[in-house]
């Protein structure tokens, strides 16, 4: 036999083997599909949803909760009568179709089942939760009816055994509560008649109403009680106070209209009846803030007429000394004046302020007087008189109080004099002690700036010791050349300290400059030009500055050296 033919057979064989071993694998794993199909749609079918249907319809549902439950029956029956039946031809097919080996017919089989079953389950899940809601809401009311029912129970035993809290409210309150018992009979209707949704949301609405009214009946109390009771009670109070008011001749404002906002509180008040009668209690709520206004604005008038009677017989009883005492004042204030003016120039105007104030008092008196008659005639509220005595207990205040400060300042005057006396004492011992001091330095003169600085705060320190021995003193003028002439001795003592060292530290690094003089041609000419400077111009800064710049040329930060060291020797001088 040839050999292609061999090959030939032997390649044949193989396919053969490989397509049996891959339809067997096709088949097996169709087959496992199938078996899981079937295990599914028995575990399904065990489910126990046909007892559960049973035990709702032993309930006796109507109205909306049966309508639901038929719902959910002719689902189950439609399920269980054609779709698992239609799942057991398509298992039943893809059986047929596998053993057969027709693989792809029988894998589209097990698909469109897979499917199905998936939305079988779906929709049993669906049922079951459907029928149990209903036995839930069953077990819900049965649970719930006895809390609501004690709450309620609650809120009319709180009404009934405190009816006299309540006023005008309770009969609304009990109407309420008639309501809502109405509503709880219904519910049981509905619930024992086997219709628990509907019976669960009137359930609901019913404790919602008892919720309600109890926070109402919460707010009622108090509402009553300031109708009722507090504001009736002041209103009376204010009323009785009014007359005494008028009984003791008291006068009132024209603006204040007692009887009409007595009148605006008992309108209030039975406006405010109508409202809690309705259960309007924010409205009531409004109103009584409105009335407590009121109330305490007509309090507040009373009471500020009787302050105001009590401090005008205070105060009234005063002004008149105190006038007597203030034109006391300005007379003695004018003596003093007079008695300072004859050794001190007085440059504030006192005698035309006191002189003013004299003018002042003399008004003051006279308007005082109209007052005074008039309070004795009891003409007008004491809340008006009160702001006028005031006024003129105020400005009397302020007289008295510019009149102290007139006398401080005219007693002041002596002890000003005294301090600018010891200061002209004080700048002239200075001037002294500076020209010891210069003229102890042995130098060969003084520059003409230091001698004009010098001489103008000497003249100063003259002038303000004429100014202190003239026949009447200028105290301004004399405290004005203390300041300047304190500044000018400072910059004297300034001035002095620059001159005085750099005249000493010109001599130190000249003396110091001497070892180059003789090596460095430079040197030697800024040494000779330092010391024309200094003997013959006296002008010690610029010779300072000629010879330390000489001297740094050649041994750099020399003059800085000794500068520190004469600065850090240097005693300090007896002016300072």
């Amino acid at each position: 036999m040839p050999n292609s033919i061999i090959i030939a057979i032997v390649v044949l064989l193989a396919i053969v083997v490989i397509f049996y071993v891959a339809s067997m694998v096709l088949r097996k794993k169709t087959e496992d599909r199938i078996i899981a199909l079937e295990e599914r749609k028995e575990d399904l079918f065990d489910l126990p949803v046909q007892e559960e249907i049973d035990a709702v319809k032993k309930l006796h549902l109507v109205g909306q909760s049966q309508t639901i439950f038929r719902e959910w029956n002719q689902k189950w029956i439609d399920l269980s009568s054609n779709s698992f039946a239609d799942l057991e031809n398509h298992i039943f097919e893809a059986e047929q179709l596998n053993d057969s080996f027709r693989f792809v017919r029988a894998r589209a089989s097990v698909d469109a089942s897979e499917s199905q079953i998936e939305l079988m389950e779906e929709d049993v899940q669906s049922i079951r939760e459907g029928i149990s809601e209903l036995t839930k809401q069953e077990t819900i009311n049965s649970s719930k009816i006895q809390d609501s029912l004690d709450l309620y129970d609650a809120l009319r035993a709180e009404i009934t055994d405190n009816a006299g809290k309540y006023g005008v409210a309770l009969g609304e309150l009990e109407a309420q509560l008639d309501n809502i018992e109405t509503e709880f009979n219904q519910f049981v209707d509905l619930n024992s008649t086997g219709d628990p949704i509907e019976a669960s949301e009137v359930l609901e609405t019913a404790e919602e109403h008892t919720i309600a009214l109890g926070a109402i009946a919460e707010r009622i109390p108090a509402v009553v009680e300031d109708l009722t009771v507090k504001y009736p009670r002041q209103l009376e109070e204010l009323a009785q106070g009014y007359q005494e008011f008028l009984a003791q001749d008291f006068k009132l404002p024209e603006s204040v209209k007692v009887e009409e906002r007595l009148q605006e509180v008992r309108d209030d008040l039975k406006q405010t009846t109508k409202f809690v009668e309705g259960f309007e209690l924010d409205r009531a709520d409004n109103q009584l803030e409105q009335i407590r206004l009121n109330l305490d604005g007509l309090y507040e008038i009373f009471e500020a007429e009787y302050k105001a009677r009590r401090d005008v017989a205070k105060n009234a009883s005063i002004i008149k000394d105190y006038i007597s005492h203030t034109r006391a004042n300005n007379k003695n204030l004018l003596l003093e004046i007079d008695h300072v003016s004859q050794a001190y120039v007085l440059t504030g105007n006192e005698m035309g302020m006191i002189r003013g104030y004299q003018e002042q008092l003399e008004q003051l008196e006279a308007g005082a007087n109209e007052l005074l008659d008039v309070i004795a005639e009891n003409a007008q509220p004491y809340s008006l008189l009160g702001k006028e005595v005031d006024t003129i207990i105020s400005t009397l205040d302020d007289i008295e109080k510019n009149q102290l400060k007139i006398s401080n300042d005219l007693q002041d005057l002596r002890k000003q004099e005294k301090a600018a006396q010891d200061a002209a004492d004080t700048f002239d011992r200075e001037i002294r002690i500076l020209k010891r001091y210069v003229e102890k330095r042995n130098l060969p003169g003084l520059p003409q700036v230091y001698l004009d600085k010098f001489f103008a705060t000497s003249e100063r320190v003259q002038t303000l010791f004429k100014e202190l021995n003239k026949v009447k003193v200028n105290i301004d003028g004399v405290n004005h050349l203390v300041d300047v002439t304190t500044e000018d001795l400072s910059n004297l003592k300034d001035a002095t300290d620059e001159m005085v060292d750099k005249a000493r530290l010109a001599e130190d690094l000249m003396q110091y400059a001497n070892r180059y003089k003789t090596t460095n041609e430079a040197v030697a000419k800024s040494i000779a030009r330092a010391y024309q400077l200094f003997e013959r111009d006296r002008n010690y800064a610029a010779s300072y500055e000629e010879i330390s710049v000489a001297l740094d040329a050649v041994e750099p930060g020399a003059s800085e050296r000794i500068s520190n060291v004469y600065h850090n020797t240097k005693m300090t001088p007896d002016y300072r």
